[in-house]
């Protein structure tokens, strides 16, 4: 099991910065700490604006009370699932779409795949099949009515469902920046969360982040972040090489930073999986 940790040399391809969390926490053991409190509601204005015939605006502010007590216990109960071995999905998000994974971060994830076997079967979601079953599920008149029709995570979630996936891999590369100086096709990370700041500024940041899911109730077992530096895939003004090129490069490399985080998040994982289980008897 902690054969999953990175070595030293691994820990070297991070680059900038990288971080990496776990939880496998009980969401009953949660709430049975807490006595019952009764709901403390909070004031909360809702507006409503009318327009008459002759165009003036009328508008009527009611109070009205709620509480984010059951909210947050609703969050709160949700339990682990995971059990290996499993069925793991991997889903790749470039600039908010859910994309097919290029040849050269494939490349990457089946290395990772091939070192930890006992994890179970890998195999990326589908963006295609992704978005067939969101329109099958959802027919276009409740897409209409349900917000989280339009979010790639609950497509990813569906998709990765209709695969009979046990969890997903979630991923998301790109920069902190419109545009990374010099590297076209490199969109701003933002769907899943930036990256952790850097303790110094890096001139060219490729940045990359990712949770592992529960598909089946969308439990978070844990995130892993990277920062890595691009400086040196300058192009000099001599240089024939693409820009497309450059920005496959960079996200290549971006992934490459990633893989050894998410390698330690899913050890971790594993680890405390294995002290709440109890031994056979």
């Amino acid at each position: 099991m902690r054969s999953i940790v990175l070595s030293l040399a691994a820990l070297l391809l991070v680059g900038a910065c990288a971080e990496y969390s776990t939880q496998t926490s009980s969401g009953a053991e949660y709430l049975a700490r807490y006595e019952p409190v009764s709901t403390q509601a909070q004031p909360v204005v809702q507006r409503t604006v009318q327009r008459t015939a002759s165009g003036t605006e009328i508008v009527d502010d009611t109070v009205q009370t709620v509480s984010t007590d059951e909210p947050i216990r609703h969050a709160a109960a949700i339990e682990p699932l995971l059990r290996l071995p499993a069925r793991i999905g991997l889903a790749r998000i470039e600039a908010g779409r859910l994309t097919a994974i290029p040849a050269g971060e494939s490349a990457l994830w089946t290395a990772f795949a091939q070192r930890h076997a006992a994890l179970g079967g890998f195999a990326a979601i589908d963006p295609f099949l992704a978005d067939y079953t969101l329109r099958t599920v959802l027919p276009q008149d409740q897409r209409a009515l349900r917000r989280d029709a339009s979010d790639v995570v609950t497509m990813i979630r569906l998709g990765a469902a209709r695969q009979h996936m046990d969890a997903v891999l979630i991923y998301e590369v790109g920069s902190r920046e419109r545009r990374v100086n010099g590297i076209d096709g490199l969109a701003p990370i933002g769907l899943l969360g930036a990256a952790p700041l850097p303790a110094a500024p890096i001139e060219k940041e490729g940045v990359a982040r990712a949770f592992l899911m529960d598909v089946r109730n969308g439990y978070p077992y844990g995130a892993a972040s990277a920062s890595v530096d691009l400086v040196s895939l300058d192009r000099p003004f001599w240089s024939d090489k693409p820009q497309d090129a450059l920005g496959i490069e960079a996200k290549t490399r971006i992934t490459r930073g990633l893989v050894p985080e998410v390698e330690k998040m899913v050890g971790g994982v594993l680890e405390a999986m294995a002290a709440r289980t109890p031994p056979a008897s």
